[in-house]
């Protein structure tokens, strides 16, 4: 079969309902688990009495602080990143810093009867002062989250080149301006938390929805004071991850609950727990950017506050790729970014589509778009003028860049039929518009994202049995995006087999070598490799016993159409392997590694995930509606090695950011989060999709991946909001700057509100 054709490995499993997720999975003797959490976002426990419920009947255990039976609650969720250590439970202790918080969990012999039981928990708080704004958090009069620490400021992350300040006087121009992205969640179709915990005193076994298997092993391993080989995460089909499936408080209490019982213990989560679990950094991006009156970038200098939430999870990493990826893909000769991460009584936020590429890119791309319009400028010529070309670098010690933007932007303008001339710049550019009639206006905007992070560690193993039949061992989550295929369509076309011939098992740590993880769109590049080297060496030793068996040397023989070939001799693979003797299959392995290096990614980027996005909207001037009526997304792909998989990836992003950008919120209100629904939380529905929505993969083959792929996961949800934003200045004149962007805030911008 041809690379790009066909059909999914998994789509007959998942559309028949026989694909198994965490869960459809049962054990034998399995009790169900439910977690109390707090409803305040911050206060003090005085005392917890958990009588009532532990006389319930049907209750089998309640876990509070107050029974770890010596487990340390901050074991298992350390931040090697952090710069001031652990600082979250997995069980509140002392205080609860966010609503939704776990202070307690019941294990019954049914959900129904442990839901019950968690009513007749009763806890006594002393509620305390909250602060969910990151710049009121910084304060010196703000409360304290983490009393220990003495301040509300995680960390700082500082990056730059050249001398921002020598160039000053130089610029003809100075514009300056604050652009806010808020909190909001991934909405995967399977609710985080849910898993299968079963322990005991030699190790434990995790059934579990998550995207780093491996990570979850040291983990647990650490919890419970083991080897990480006593330590066994299996990974069945994932409904959704967009980076929330990570490690949270559900997994742990599984795991200490199933020990002090010495049963399984599934652990359940709803839908509003789910939003407790995770969410998107709210950033604040400020910047100040010299240019001349002729167009020309100068410097800039960029102050990001990265809101981390009640705990830092991964805000350090956020804050530091936030900064590497804040100039975006221009030639920006002096550049000075600094990141800082702050706690708030908010859901811990942690990683998300995109990982602070979405929050930057919304900043840049406006700013970009600001700084043509007022001097003149089509957008379109500002950019191709500034932007990066191939073979430019891109930051000091990284890849330099692999793409033509030039291209892909002509792309975009030509599928939205708009030649990138704008009807609102200059003088006009100031002027909102006050007709009645709805208005047209187009927008543009570019993205840069780097192609995996500190390692890209991945190893695969391909074993063929006696009937040519192969499976590949790996540890890479299938959460949607294909990944099962191209496994098994690279190793497919390496050996020159069918691929109903070759089998992709799910990650299981017992039975697959290391992985990194799902993450940073590297399943492609790293696992592609992998794999691809595993099959590789596959072949060889096949061909290697062929020479063994039938004679000459291994370099005569080739593996074609499942057959053995020497010149028109041929065989079958079953004669081969049968003729050996001895073990029956034959095994080949498989690793990829990037290089590491001091930037913000901590390696040297294989490639750069690229993409450019074009809108025209229509805008209602006396409503602030905001209708897409075309969108136009094209990236540069490298090699599309499934082009359905490869295409919704890229659809399925910009439908994310379509979200975002007009619709998507987390919103607190007396310390509540009142959008944990899908009633309160509004996602994009088929009313809100584009009339012509279209999709374009630029394929030169180049790519460090099999067959010159690329990783194109994340790429195409962080133009959409500049984009559209830009398209928005042009209809009506005015600029939302921090999102969504409601009608009531297009009505307020025109001053008729």
């Amino acid at each position: 079969m041809l690379i790009g054709e066909g059909p999914r490995v998994d789509a007959w499993e998942k559309v028949t309902g026989r694909a198994v997720y965490s869960e459809d999975i049962c054990i034998p003797k399995m009790a169900y688990a439910c977690l109390l959490r707090s409803p305040f976002a911050h206060a003090r426990i005085r005392a917890i009495n958990s009588q009532r419920a532990e006389r319930l009947a049907g209750v089998l255990k309640v876990l509070t602080r107050d029974n770890l039976e010596g487990v340390d609650p901050y074991v298992g969720r350390e931040r090697p990143n952090h710069p001031k250590g652990n600082d979250q439970p997995f069980i509140a202790t002392d205080k609860v810093r966010y609503e939704g918080e776990p202070v307690a969990a019941v294990v019954a012999e049914d959900v129904a009867t442990a839901d019950q039981a968690l009513g007749l928990i009763e806890v006594e708080y002393e509620e305390l002062p909250g602060v969910f704004d990151p710049e009121k958090a910084l304060r010196p009069d703000a409360p304290l989250l983490h009393e220990n620490q003495n301040t509300n400021l995680v960390g700082e992350y500082h990056f730059g080149w050249g001398d921002p300040d020598q160039p000053f006087p130089k610029a003809d121009h100075l514009f300056e301006d604050t652009y806010t992205f808020p909190n909001v969640f991934h909405f995967p179709i399977e609710n985080a938390g849910v898993c299968i915990a079963e322990a005991d005193g030699k190790g434990a076994t995790l059934w579990v929805s998550h995207q780093r298997p491996f990570d979850t092993r040291e983990a647990v391993a650490r919890l419970l004071d083991c080897a990480p080989e006593q330590i066994r995460i299996r990974v069945p089909y994932v409904g959704g991850g967009f980076g929330c499936k990570d490690l949270g408080s559900s997994e742990l209490f599984a795991v200490v609950l199933s020990r002090q019982l010495s049963r399984p213990v599934k652990m359940v989560s709803s839908m509003a727990e789910s939003f407790r679990a995770n969410a998107r950094h709210l950033i604040l991006y400020r910047v100040k950017t010299g240019v001349t009156s002729a167009g020309t970038l100068l410097f800039q200098d960029i102050e990001l506050l990265i809101d981390t939430g009640a705990y830092v999870t991964s805000g350090m990493w956020v804050a530091r790729l936030a900064v590497g990826g804040a100039v975006g893909p221009y030639r920006v000769p002096h550049a000075r970014i600094s990141g800082r991460c702050v706690y708030t009584n908010k859901v811990p936020a942690g990683a998300f589509r995109g990982f602070s590429k979405p929050q930057v890119t919304w900043g840049f791309e406006s700013n970009i778009d600001t700084i043509a319009r007022s001097l003149g400028i089509d957008p379109l010529e500002f950019r191709l003028r500034n932007l990066l070309r191939p073979g430019e670098q891109v930051v000091p010690g990284a890849l330099a860049l692999d793409t033509d933007y030039a291209d892909l932007l002509r792309r975009a303008t030509l599928l939205t039929g708009w030649d990138g001339r704008s009807q609102r710049k200059g003088a006009l550019a100031s002027n909102n518009d006050t007709a009645s009639q709805p208005k047209i206006g187009r927008g543009l905007a570019v993205t840069l994202r780097h192609g995996g992070t500190n390692t890209n560690s991945a190893y695969a193993l391909a074993t063929m049995d006696q009937q040519g039949r192969v499976r590949i061992l790996h540890n890479a989550v299938e959460i949607g995006q294909g990944t099962y295929t191209v496994i098994a369509r690279v190793a497919a076309s390496i050996l020159g087999l069918e691929e109903n011939k070759v089998s992709v098992g799910h990650p299981d740590t017992a039975v697959a070598p290391y992985y990194c993880g799902t993450s940073s769109s590297r399943n492609t590049v790293a696992m592609g490799m992998a794999v691809q080297r595993a099959a590789e060496d596959l072949k060889r030793e096949l061909l290697d016993v062929a020479a063994k068996v039938r004679g000459g040397r291994s370099e005569e023989w080739r593996l074609e159409v499942g057959r053995v070939w020497r010149g028109d001799e041929n065989c079958s693979i079953t004669e081969i392997l049968g003729a050996r003797g001895g073990t029956p299959s034959i095994i080949g392995k498989g690793s990829y590694r990037t290089q590491l290096s001091d930037t913000p990614w901590a390696c040297v980027n294989p490639y750069w995930e690229v993409s450019v996005g074009a809108a025209e909207v229509e805008v209602d001037p006396e409503t602030g509606q905001v209708k897409i009526l075309k969108y136009a997304t094209v990236a540069d792909v490298g090699r599309a090695l499934h082009h359905d998989a490869c295409k919704g990836q890229l659809e399925g992003a910009a439908i994310m950011g379509m979200g975002h950008t007009l619709l998507e919120e987390i919103i607190y209100q007396d310390g509540q989060l009142v959008t944990d629904n899908p009633f309160q939380y509004r996602v994009p529905l088929l009313l809100h999709l584009p009339e012509e929505f279209r999709c374009q993969m630029v394929e030169n083959g180049d790519g460090p991946g099999p067959f010159g792929s690329k990783g194109v996961g994340q790429a195409t949800i962080s133009p959409v909001a500049p984009a559209i934003s830009n398209a928005i200045y042009e209809a009506v004149g005015v600029r939302v700057k921090n999102l969504p962007i409601t009608g009531e805030k297009i009505l307020r911008a025109l001053g008729k509100l």
